[in-house]
């Protein structure tokens, strides 16, 4: 693309645009005018070249277009396919010029999109939401390059993407435990009788086994081995199965769990995923924790901290945890100050040898 911007002697701003054989002229009040003429108008060139080419039956495959087919031909068959469909939804619908052709497709478009949603004043995201974005495009713009041949490129690779958030070390307060399970109407050691209950119960497993909601919430009772003092998992976030090893408390609060009246359900619980997050939020709302940045997946951090106290093999609490990578230990364990100074004084060897 060729683009001259000059003063004109009556103050205008007059711009030259030429690009894929076609130019044109446009005469504005300001510069910045000029350079969103000349923004939209280079997309109208690449456009009036796209037809060109296909009536020359050359195939131009569209943004949008490609978005439909990994949508339909990779998505739909992923264990988040439902999530993951709604989000190249979006993507349809909000990435810049997605009916420009693939192969032209710029990343200073993804930027533009970054800065506005980002800044936008109602609910702008996060950088670890645009971060979990930018992955989902890159997989899908590499698909379109390794797969299906359509580009060489990865226009997400090309960027200077947010800088990645710190880990969170949140711990969950008795004070707070309380409340919410006060909120839940659920007491401690009593079989749930109702869906708020069960979310109570099931945050107690949580924090006590470190297993995710959803591994929790869609557990069959045939993969709940009591006896054998083991949750089996089949097909875990990570691809692989394992199994989740029973304390003692733990398999207490699973063996309340399997006396809810479950009505002929093959499932433990009768409170879906969704469910459970909604009743999660009004409950910690009504604790008077809303903004007390407290989530329903802080419970694996509290397991790990309270696991690593008694687990000393870093690599047994991964295999617990499923962790394919030991730095994992580090992101989840997340000791106070307390538990520090206990640990500490549990083993004064040096004030044994000199008091």
């Amino acid at each position: 693309m060729s683009l001259s911007i000059y003063k004109n002697k009556n103050g205008g701003w007059r711009g030259d645009l030429e690009a894929y054989g076609q130019r044109k002229s446009k005469v504005r009040k300001t510069k910045a005018e000029v350079l969103r003429w000349a923004q939209e108008m280079e997309r109208e060139f690449f456009l009036n070249y796209s037809t060109d080419l296909a009536l020359n039956s050359k195939i131009v495959l569209t943004v949008d277009e490609a978005l439909t087919r990994y949508m339909n031909e990779v998505s739909l068959h992923k264990k988040t396919a439902k999530k993951e469909c709604q989000r190249i939804k979006y993507y349809k619908n909000n990435l810049p010029f997605v009916d420009w052709p693939l192969v032209n497709y710029k990343p200073e478009f993804l930027k533009q999109w970054e800065h506005s949603v980002m800044n936008r004043s109602i609910r702008p995201l996060s950088a670890s939401s645009v971060l979990r974005d930018y992955s989902t495009l890159s997989a899908f713009f590499n698909w379109c390059r390794l797969d299906k041949g359509w580009i060489d490129f990865n226009p997400v690779q090309n960027i200077r993407k947010p800088k990645k958030p710190e880990h969170r070390d949140r711990r969950t307060e008795i004070e707070e435990l309380q409340g919410i399970l006060s909120a839940l109407k659920y007491v401690p050691g009593t079989v749930p009788t109702t869906k708020m209950q069960e979310v109570g119960l099931i945050w107690l497993i949580a924090m006590a086994t470190g297993m995710r909601s959803g591994e929790i919430v869609n557990r069959p009772v045939n993969e709940v081995f009591i006896n054998k003092r083991y949750i089996y998992l089949p097909d875990t976030k990570n691809g692989t199965s394992r199994k989740i090893p029973l304390d003692d408390f733990a398999l207490q609060l699973w063996s309340l769990a399997l006396q809810i009246d479950r009505k002929n359900s093959p499932k433990v619980f009768t409170v879906s995923d969704s469910s459970r997050d909604t009743l999660f939020r009004k409950a910690r709302k009504e604790a008077g924790l809303e903004h007390a940045d407290l989530t329903f997946h802080d419970s694996r951090h509290e397991a790990a901290s309270l696991m690593a106290k008694r687990i000393k093999n870093a690599l047994t609490l991964c295999k617990i945890f499923g962790w394919k990578d030991p730095k994992n230990a580090l992101i989840y364990y997340n000791p106070t100050n307390d538990e520090i100074l206990e640990e500490l004084n549990m083993s004064q060897g040096l004030s044994k040898l000199l008091l």
